[in-house]
């Protein structure tokens, strides 16, 4: 309990740090994603999942955070907490432990050629930490983890440490495999660490740290990262200025220099997706480009946005029988108004290639 004050006191001092930046909401998150807990970029295109007991599925979003494409994984979202990328593949950190006592903590990872496919099977990685010996239950346990990044060879996980404020720092092979995760460093940003992200040979963590009033204050820690080992030196704490939910849960970089921060629903405040602007991140953000597909779950109809004449779909079933085919209309629009309530695969065909898109139809 001493140590989970002391981060109350540590709270009070950060408020100070560093505040050269702007925080702008770009657009609120509903649905599912009200409870958003990992997000990342690939190609100019924004994926995102939600926290523990939602549907296994990773979104795709557009520059407003409309649903544009899902891909189903076949594993329970136990506690899905962060999600990372490498040159190859994708991963999703299925480890939340809010109270130490998980045993069956993983990471799921997946090619990302294969997103969109009907449902995506994951390899998967299994490991325990080297220093737990102890699983009882404890609301301040140190074991839970949040955050982590991929490189080439290596996963890199961010413990949230609760009570101590030091946030240990362990390694894993990107490989599917059982492995024991190994304490390679520690850092102390004086908040609870709720996501990471590695672009541009920097480390960027988020989170937020309990106030004297039981709310809650955001920070971002930066520092650069050379062969997978931090440089402390060059570590900076910034106390962030939320318009919205203070209580923030994933960062990434986009390739143009934004900053993007996500928060889920809290206190009333709607969940959102914030961008983040520093002198060193003046550059303006990029939109996706492509076709889009929205809204998802689909009632009537499917938008497919930049849609062009001669564009044409299929629609097939979980057993991969197709059930409707034919062009899109004029206002870029297919019909599924016939179709029963389930879970189907969109085959889209256009100038610029095939995309596939999962969809549920209520």
């Amino acid at each position: 309990m001493m140590r989970f004050c002391l981060l109350f006191i540590l709270t009070c001092f950060c408020g100070s740090l560093l505040r050269g930046q702007t925080v702008t909401k770009k657009y609120n998150l509903r649905g599912v994603l009200s409870e958003i807990s990992g997000m990342t970029i690939w190609k100019n295109r924004y994926f995102a999942h939600a926290d523990g007991g939602s549907p296994s599925m990773l979104f795709e979003l557009d520059s407003t955070g409309k649903h544009i494409d899902t891909t189903i994984i076949s594993s329970i979202n136990n506690d899905w907490e962060d999600m990372a990328a490498n040159q190859s593949h994708f991963f999703i950190g299925d480890f939340g432990n809010n109270n130490g006592t998980r045993k069956n903590l993983s990471i799921l990872k997946f090619t990302k050629d294969s997103l969109g496919e009907t449902i995506q099977q994951p390899e998967v990685i299994r490991f325990q930490y080297a220093d737990q010996q102890d699983f009882s239950s404890n609301t301040f346990s140190e074991f839970d983890c949040e955050a982590m990044i991929a490189m080439q060879d290596s996963i890199y996980l961010f413990s949230k440490s609760k009570s101590t404020a030091i946030c240990r720092i362990y390694s894993l092979p990107v490989a599917a495999g059982t492995y024991t995760a190994k304490v390679v460093d520690t850092i102390k940003p004086s908040f609870w660490v709720t996501g990471a992200h590695f672009a541009q040979n920097k480390l960027w963590l988020c989170g937020y740290a309990p106030s004297i009033a039981f709310g809650l204050n955001p920070f971002l820690y930066t520092s650069a990262m050379v062969d997978g080992k931090i440089q402390h030196q060059t570590g900076k704490t910034f106390a962030l200025n939320v318009p919205g939910t203070n209580q923030i849960e994933s960062v990434c970089l986009h390739p143009s220099g934004t900053l993007l921060i996500s928060g889920e629903y809290f206190n009333n405040d709607s969940a959102a997706v914030f961008e983040v602007r520093m002198p060193a991140l003046s550059a303006p953000a990029q939109k996706p480009t492509g076709q889009g597909f929205f809204p998802n779950p689909s009632g009537k109809k499917i938008n497919i946005s930049n849609a062009s004449a001669n564009d044409h779909y299929a629609i097939l079933n979980t057993n991969g029988n197709t059930l409707q085919y034919g062009l899109v209309n004029k206002q870029g629009e297919i019909n599924v108004e016939d179709l029963a309530p389930g879970i189907y695969a969109l085959q889209y065909f256009s100038a610029t290639g095939h995309r596939s898109h999962i969809f549920v139809k209520n």
